[in-house]
């Protein structure tokens, strides 16, 4: 109710041209305090949305572009915050409509801006837009490149986005490619026990094939979720979804019994923290199935993605990439076309 007061625009048109600054910044202080500091994977928060129509006001309002720089600061968390309980629509609309907002009054090549326009990227790709979101990722990738540098940890968090889409539209090498890019960027600006470098590793384990998990690194990439315990704990959410990845490589290697019981515990530690509609929830309890069928237990198999079907149906849609793919598994499992991968070495 603080937010909505001060954002009014008959508070605004009374206030004396003297104190708009100061109401200005009162107003970005208050929206910064309501938005999660650290924004972490976890359930759909609806309260979230409703700060959506207050920070877009505020960065059509605002004229100094110090206080618009603050302001789309904690629009784009905001944005990112949205991203991560899964309401990836109002997390584009957030994130696009902030940089729109603020380039009047700081330029398309602001850090900040480009910062927004990558988030909107992210949720493209995560709506299932894939064309729209490597070009809009390609873009500010390239910008971010040029202006601040190949190893800049913006530059390399939209890399980490575009890698993601190219690996979903099946060019698996350009894919990998950008992801070691990334990772070594991460492990050269942040460090090596950084959460976002570690992320990057551990999706290694889900993009590499068998054989190249193996060899990578030395050998080390099958120990990282160890790594990622000792370095930020058994909970946190880099170290489940390492393990995650982890019984994905574990299942490519045809290392069945040990995939089961990895992904199983990650499954359930995910629907205790996220509840069962979670996007990642539905990713684990597919590669359950997969597991599962794999040790022969073919009906457990169908009865997981049968119910992860119906899910991503209602939350996604039936189109969506995600959606069909679930959808296609399920079909392989009840036609008897559906074979598990061939057991690897190591």
């Amino acid at each position: 109710m603080q937010s909505h007061g001060i954002l009014l625009d008959s508070v605004a048109a009374a206030t004396p041209a003297d104190l708009v600054p100061a109401l200005d910044t009162t107003a970005v202080r208050l929206l910064d305090a309501a938005v999660p500091g650290l924004p972490d994977a976890g359930p759909h928060d609806p309260r979230l949305r409703l700060l959506v129509p207050h920070a877009l006001a505020l960065l059509g309002h605002i004229a100094a572009p110090s206080a618009a720089a603050d302001a789309l600061a904690v629009a784009t968390r905001l944005a990112v915050a949205l991203h991560r309980t899964g309401d990836y629509l109002s997390a584009w609309e957030t994130a696009r409509t902030a940089a729109d907002l603020a380039q009047r009054l700081l330029g398309a090549d602001h850090r900040s801006v480009l910062g927004a326009r990558s988030r909107a990227g992210r949720a493209l790709f995560r709506l299932g837009r894939y064309a729209e979101a490597e070009a809009a990722l390609r873009a500010v990738r390239d910008a971010q490149e040029c202006l601040f540098g190949a190893d800049d940890p913006d530059t390399t968090d939209s890399g980490y986005g575009l890698q993601l889409v190219l690996a979903n539209l099946g060019r698996r090498e350009e894919s990998v490619a950008l992801l070691r890019d990334t990772v070594a960027g991460r492990r050269s600006a942040l460090g090596p026990a950084h959460p976002l470098t570690l992320r990057a590793r551990a999706s290694l384990l889900e993009m590499l094939p068998a054989a190249e998990v193996l060899t990578e690194e030395g050998g080390a990439l099958l120990t990282l979720p160890s790594e990622c315990d000792r370095f930020l704990g058994p909970d946190h959410t880099v170290t489940l979804g390492a393990g995650h990845n982890h019984a994905w490589a574990l299942y490519l290697l045809g290392r069945f019994d040990e995939a089961d019981r990895e992904i199983r515990r990650v499954a359930e530690t995910y629907v205790r923290r996220f509840g069962p509609e979670y996007p990642i929830v539905l990713a684990a309890r597919q590669l359950l199935s997969r597991t599962r069928a794999a040790l022969g237990h073919v009906e457990e198999g169908i009865e997981l993605m049968t119910d992860v079907v119906a899910r991503r149906e209602r939350d996604l849609g039936p189109e969506h990439p995600f959606t069909v793919a679930s959808r296609q598994l399920l079909d392989e499992y009840r036609s008897g076309r559906w074979r598990p991968p061939q057991p690897s070495g190591g």
